[in-house]
């Protein structure tokens, strides 16, 4: 008789030892839950923040594009100028035109005229 009571005091023992690993489990899982929901909001956060970047790396490659274009074009009108200083060295004697050198840290060394008007000479 005692050793049947004995071995259900043991039954009973492994009975709430097993539903107390039932609730540490479930509360493990619920805290599993939790920590998979947080890791899906920030990997929705991330995604989103990497869409923006993405649009921001656009933004910045077109802007460079669109400065190197307006580096070209502003090289075009230098490269005008100078033709227009080279025609007008021709005349420079008659007119009272004075050669001088600006010096660009962009582009190299590029010539201009400044013009002066003989009666305006200081």
């Amino acid at each position: 008789m005692q050793t049947i009571q004995h071995s259900i005091t043991h039954i009973n023992q492994c009975r709430q030892l097993a539903q107390q690993l039932i609730q540490q489990t479930q509360q493990a899982n619920h805290q599993y839950q939790q920590m998979l929901q947080n890791e899906q909001q920030n990997t929705q956060m991330l995604e989103q923040m990497m869409q923006k970047e993405r649009m921001a790396v656009q933004t910045i490659q077109q802007s460079l594009q669109g400065h190197e274009l307006a580096i070209q074009r502003c090289q075009e009108v230098i490269a005008q100028c100078n033709q227009m200083e080279r025609e007008l060295s021709g005349q420079a004697g008659s007119v009272g035109f004075q050669t001088q050198t600006y010096m660009n840290p962009v582009f190299q060394a590029q010539p201009f005229q400044n013009y002066q008007n003989p009666s305006f000479r200081q």
